[in-house]
């Protein structure tokens, strides 16, 4: 009767985890939402409108997405090449819910300038989740310091620049997701984009 008792416990508490996650990612839905309506529009431009994730099928951390990145660029920089990107810096906006990137879930919300954007080509797939992710999360290939509440991040070297297409420097803010709601996130979120362009 104790082990029935134990896995049916167990039991319920993989399907709470599990309702838990699916509660969570419903609200990160429709904050990324949000931050794709037709407000944001008229504003930013958005290069691709898919999120970036982490995804595999050959390892179990890739079965579930733990960050996910929308991508702007602002109208006010310029207008859009025939390759489908401004020549100006890219914001990224992380909604970050890994434990072993951050104690609480974050918001990560980088200035992202390359050498030569003129030179990209069209498109950006939900795998290029690295190129964004990387900079403000791997200290390994990025030398990322503090200065207030603002982090900057760059290229240990050359051969990492050029890894992550001619990336030069990153400048990042975090805001706690849990301090985000519908009432404040434009401010919070675009007002951060403003503040670093």
């Amino acid at each position: 009767r104790w082990i029935k008792m134990a896995t049916t416990d167990l039991g319920k508490n993989i399907h709470n985890a599990f309702s838990v996650v699916f509660n969570t990612y419903q609200s990160i839905e429709k904050l990324m939402c949000a931050c794709q309506s037709d407000e944001v529009k008229q504003k930013y431009y958005l290069p691709t409108e898919k999120f970036l994730r982490y995804s595999s099928d050959q390892y179990w951390a890739g079965w579930l997405y733990w960050s996910f990145i929308l991508l702007y660029q602002r109208y006010a920089d310029g207008n859009c090449m025939e390759n489908g990107w401004i020549d100006a810096p890219v914001y990224a906006v992380e909604i970050n819910v890994d434990a072993e990137t951050c104690e609480e879930p974050k918001i990560y919300i980088g200035k992202y300038e390359y050498k030569d954007i003129c030179s990209w080509i069209p498109g950006c797939s939900p795998a290029d989740h690295y190129g964004f992710y990387d900079a403000m999360h791997n200290d390994e290939l990025f030398e990322i310091e503090s200065a207030g509440d603002i982090k900057v991040s760059v290229p240990v070297d050359e051969k990492v620049s050029e890894k992550y297409w001619g990336l030069k420097k990153v400048t990042f803010k975090e805001i706690n997701l849990v301090d985000v709601n519908a009432d404040n996130y434009y401010d919070k979120i675009f007002g951060t984009i403003e503040s670093l362009s």
